[in-house]
């Protein structure tokens, strides 16, 4: 429903913030609480009045509160069908989102059928005009390039388009021949082709506002980085000046028509090179002329950079290690050779007493091998005793 409201507040051409998506969505998210909201239904109801000589109004200086109370007075002047916005607490009317897009749908299509009311009388009081839309800006354009007369107040638009198509015929066979080249599609449609070459130009349309979006943010945010200097923050009235206009007239939304289509001319066909003579006669300006002298090389090429080593080692086989033996026991006592854990010499230190006594020291080495026995544990105890001699 919001790209419904953008499209029609885009032809009730209103100029608030709200004619973009974003600031759209944010004021009905945030409702009644938002300026921007507030602002928006002061506008719709304003040119109710006008036009209907609505008694109710809703002043746009009021809090959230009060505006709601001054609202509910002039939906119900304007004898408003759905219940949601007029029955129960006032402040929980437009509690909701979808409760605020139905208002706003409604105050729209109430306003887009007061001004179709209004061309064909005079407006409430005679004090009014309604705003001339798009389309009748085109067509009386075109009546007047014509040399048309005006058309008298009860001629139907079937009347008015099939006198101008013998106008526009007539005088199309009185121009010169090479005025007109001829047209690009000269072919007829039938009805599903037509339905399907619609929906063609929606998609097309689509895509190409979303491109006009991003190229617009583009310039938005460069603009925006200008003013960041010192320089220019000094100057900031002047370039909001010199900007702000030109960035106005600037839209989001495609202009191309499925009437462009059929108003194609052969030449549209022929495409020109931008350094022909032609395009860059338009297109010329002072700052082709400047020269830009030699600038350091900032290198970024590809093929020179370095790769970056790998963030994890190439995987390898395991290699098979050569056979492990069996494991020892560690002997254990005093005197005598003590028994090792792993096999080798032992060593001991003996020592003497008198009487002719030999006692065996305390053993220190490691066990010795026994035959076919594998590692065995060493002897413990005293050592041996000697004879008496």
């Amino acid at each position: 429903m919001e790209n419904d409201l953008l499209d029609c507040l885009e032809e009730l051409q209103y100029s608030g913030a709200c004619r973009e998506a974003a600031a759209l969505s944010a004021a009905v998210s945030e409702g009644p609480q938002s300026a921007e909201f507030r602002r928006l239904v002061c506008w719709l109801t304003d040119q109710l009045v006008t036009l209907c000589g609505l008694e109710e109004t809703v002043p746009a200086d009021l809090d959230a509160d009060e505006f709601q109370m001054e609202l509910s007075g002039v939906l119900r002047e304007l004898h408003c069908p759905h219940a949601v916005l007029l029955d129960g607490p006032t402040q929980q009317r437009l509690a909701s989102r979808p409760a605020r897009l139905l208002l706003l749908d409604f105050l729209c299509g109430e306003l887009q059928a007061a001004r179709m009311l209004a061309v064909d009388g005079p407006a409430v009081g005679g004090t009014a005009a309604p705003a001339e839309t798009a389309t009748a800006a085109a067509l009386k354009k075109t009546l007047l390039a014509l040399n048309f007369p005006k058309p008298p107040a009860q001629i139907t638009a079937g009347q008015l388009f099939a006198k101008v198509a013998q106008k526009l015929e007539a005088t199309a066979r009185a121009a010169p021949a090479d005025l007109l080249c001829k047209p690009l599609w000269t072919g007829e449609l039938s009805a599903d082709q037509w339905r399907r070459l619609e929906a063609t130009l929606t998609e097309l349309h689509h895509e190409y506002r979303l491109r006009r979006e991003m190229l617009l943010k583009r310039l938005d945010v460069t603009v925006q980085s200008f003013r960041w200097s010192p320089r220019a923050q000094q100057r900031q009235e002047q370039v909001l000046a010199a900007f702000g206009s030109r960035r106005a007239a600037l839209s989001r939304e495609p202009a191309v028509r499925l009437a462009h289509l059929l108003a194609a001319r052969t030449d549209l066909a022929v495409e020109e090179r931008t350094c022909s003579s032609q395009v860059r006669r338009n297109t010329r300006t002072g700052l082709n002329r400047v020269v830009i002298g030699p600038v350091p090389d900032r290198g970024g090429r590809p093929s020179e950079q370095r790769a970056p080593p790998p963030e994890m080692p190439s995987w390898k086989a395991r290699e098979a290690g050569p056979p492990q033996g069996g494991g020892g026991y560690r002997g254990g006592g005093s005197g005598g050779y003590r028994g090792g854990g792993r096999g080798g010499a032992g060593d001991g230190r003996g020592g003497s007493r008198a009487g002719g006594e030999f006692r065996g020291g305390r053993g220190r080495g490691r066990g010795g091998r026994v035959q076919g026995a594998g590692w065995t544990r060493g002897g413990g105890g005293r050592g041996c005793q000697g004879g008496r001699g």
